[in-house]
């Protein structure tokens, strides 16, 4: 038995391998469901919407003047508010020259008409005479000699230039004084008590605070959407647009008064001017000041019909969007101008097409996405 030990236990070991091969479990192939991506959308609606432009600039005085002398005379007195950068009000004195000299003139010049004007009145009533005389005793017609015509004449001649003298006496008097003609403010003052001036001397700056211009460049881009004709005349109020200015966490609303026709040298734009009614001046928290730089947002043309998107989902002048059959597709679009992080779309989106605003691994025209509707 020992002997066949080894071949008994090799011919049971078959046998119990071959059961267990006969009695294994068959594997059934199952083919796995598809799996449809869930995405997130965005419903897309065409609008009107107005153009915003954005700009910048700095504040300017819409009024300016430079105060010059034209007389000879010395700096009599000089107002406190004609100090470099303080305020005045329209109707303040600023500056008073040395008139005395002036007032002599206009007295001589009053002089001067009240005699001529009795020299004139004198000559009227010899040329009356002497032609009631020249008619009594006479003969034909009088000379103008005897008519005492040529001395009514000078009389007349005389009395007039007089009158003029004195026009130009009372204007000089005038001028002595320099009166505010606006509120606004003192650039810089050039005179001190006591300076001799002379015709063409320059005795300060001034600009108007009652409102304030902004020039504002304007990109070749933009031109289209502004609506207006670059040919430096001032719009009527009617196609006057709107425009509002950041400064700081402050903002102001104003309008744009005209456009200019040329190309700025150095920037090669054209560029708009914008008015600032300053109704706040009075207030001691008015942060509008001169030379200032200011934030502008135009609000150009109309446009109609435009798919405002956000800036990031547009790729390469195209966007993934989802039809109406689920799919997802990458659809060509016309880009009509970016503002800000937002980007307006034109043509190439179809009616009920969504916004594909989720990140996929891949993106492949065609696939089948679901989506929750709201």
């Amino acid at each position: 038995m020992k002997k066949y030990a080894g071949l008994i236990f090799l011919i049971i070991s078959i046998i119990i391998a071959t059961v267990l091969l006969m009695r294994k479990p068959m594997a059934i192939s199952e083919e796995e469901p598809s799996i449809t991506p869930y995405v997130k959308t965005m419903m897309l609606i065409p609008q009107t919407v107005r153009a915003s432009i954005s700009s910048q600039g700095v504040i300017a005085p819409s009024s300016e003047i430079t105060l010059i002398s034209e007389l000879n005379s010395r700096i009599n007195w000089i107002s406190l508010k004609m100090k470099t950068g303080s305020s005045f009000q329209k109707g303040d004195t600023l500056l008073v020259l040395d008139k005395r000299d002036y007032e002599l003139a206009l007295i001589t010049s009053e002089s001067n008409v009240l005699n001529a004007k009795v020299n004139l009145e004198r000559e009227k009533a010899e040329s009356d005479l002497a032609s009631k005389e020249w008619k009594r005793v006479g003969a034909g017609e009088g000379s103008s000699l005897a008519l005492r015509k040529p001395q009514l004449a000078q009389a007349k001649a005389t009395y007039a230039a007089s009158e003029a003298k004195l026009e130009g006496a009372q204007r000089n008097l005038k001028r002595t004084v320099f009166i505010a003609p606006f509120d606004g403010r003192v650039r810089i003052r050039n005179v001190d008590l006591g300076t001799i001036v002379f015709p063409g001397t320059i005795l300060g700056n001034i600009y108007s605070t009652n409102s304030f211009e902004v020039r504002l460049p304007i990109t070749d881009q933009d031109v289209l959407f502004t609506g207006l004709e670059f040919n430096g005349k001032q719009m009527p109020k009617s196609n006057q647009l709107d425009v509002q200015f950041f400064l700081g966490d402050n903002t102001f609303k104003g309008k744009i008064i005209r456009a200019e026709a040329e190309v700025d040298p150095i920037t090669r734009m054209l560029s708009i001017v914008a008015e600032i009614k300053n109704n706040i001046l009075n207030s001691k928290s008015s942060p509008i000041a001169v030379g200032q730089f200011v934030q502008a947002n135009i609000f150009g043309v109309e446009i109609q019909d435009v798919t405002i998107l956000p800036r990031t989902s547009v790729r390469n002048e195209s966007v993934w969007v989802v039809d109406k059959n689920l799919t997802l597709y990458n659809r060509i679009v016309e880009i009509l101008r970016f503002e800000n992080e937002y980007v307006l779309i034109g043509e190439g989106l179809e009616k009920e097409d969504r916004l594909l605003t989720s990140r996929l691994s891949s993106l492949v025209n065609g696939l089948k996405v679901t989506f929750e509707l709201n």
